[in-house]
């Protein structure tokens, strides 16, 4: 299993965490900063897109502090 793809089951699950949680609106650059504890080869603003784009294509709610 490559890097990728070990971060990409990471995220999957924390959002399907944040599904089972509905009411609760994750603060993406927090899990972004969590995350890069463990994947340091991307950087912090990369993962936090990572993070956007699967809480948008699941329509679940996030801070988004990037404007």
């Amino acid at each position: 299993m490559t890097e990728q793809d070990d971060l990409r089951q990471r995220v999957e699950a924390l959002a399907a965490a944040a599904e089972a949680e509905p009411e609760t609106i994750a603060d993406l650059s927090s899990l972004a900063v969590q995350l890069w504890a463990n994947f340091d080869e991307f950087s912090v603003e990369d993962l936090e897109d990572i993070l956007r784009d699967t809480w948008q294509s699941r329509g679940l709610p996030f801070n988004d502090n990037t404007a």
